[in-house]
């Protein structure tokens, strides 16, 4: 299926593009937002930091299915990553830390939790751009959206 958007038509290919390339700059504004958040000091601090930092590049490898090897390890380990349920736990997870971090972790924990739902949201007029983005639990890529 496609959509046209002013004078740009887009397909489901380039629809799971915008939203991968976005999710991967939301991740990396996250990383940026923990570092600035744990210069402030605090022990708890610097402990919500580090598990901000570690979720965040856990679920930027992800999307960007870069490095090779560690997406291999992952796959073996951790698949839930690459389901659209084990993201939006982590996600989840990744907004609430960010809530604590007041103001630019504010932001980025609203525009994370946006993007994971907005994904879900395209689903059912695009399930192409989602199959892209996300497998379906136990493998199948047989998406239901009743």
């Amino acid at each position: 299926s496609a959509i046209s958007f002013f004078w740009i038509q887009m397909d489901d290919s380039m629809i799971s593009q915008i939203f991968r390339g976005a999710s991967a700059i939301a991740y990396f504004l996250d990383v940026i937002c923990a570092i600035v958040f744990m210069s402030k000091g605090g022990y708890l601090g610097v402990i919500v930091s580090l598990y901000t930092i570690a979720l965040s590049l856990f679920s930027l490898v992800a999307v960007l299915q870069q490095p090779a090897s560690l997406v291999e390890k992952m796959n073996a380990q951790s698949e839930f990553i690459f389901e659209y349920k084990g993201r939006f736990v982590v996600d989840l997870f990744l907004a609430l830390f960010l809530f604590g971090m007041q103001g630019f972790g504010v932001a980025m924990g609203v525009i994370t939790l946006f993007l994971i739902i907005g994904i879900r949201f395209l689903a059912s007029p695009f399930p192409g751009a989602f199959e892209e983005l996300f497998r379906q639990a136990g493998g199948s890529q047989n998406y239901r959206f009743d």
